[in-house]
């Protein structure tokens, strides 16, 4: 059975990438929604792919932010 995206976590992820416009790396997304880093890598690739940038990657770090 395949999971709908949860609306309200969308709106955490989005909402925290609103107030750090400069981006944040996955981690720190999770630390401060209270959300797994897997959910948040999930959110991100696969259900707001269309909102978000890549500011900076290297290896497994990676820093995005919202398109402008």
């Amino acid at each position: 059975m395949v999971r709908k995206p949860d609306p309200e976590k969308i709106e955490k992820i989005r909402k925290l990438l609103k107030e750090n416009p400069e981006g944040l790396w996955i981690r720190e997304i999770a630390r401060r929604s209270n959300l797994t880093k897997s959910t948040v890598s999930k959110y991100v690739n696969e259900y707001m792919k269309d909102e978000i940038e890549d500011v900076w990657k290297r290896g497994f770090i990676r820093i995005v932010r919202l398109k402008e």
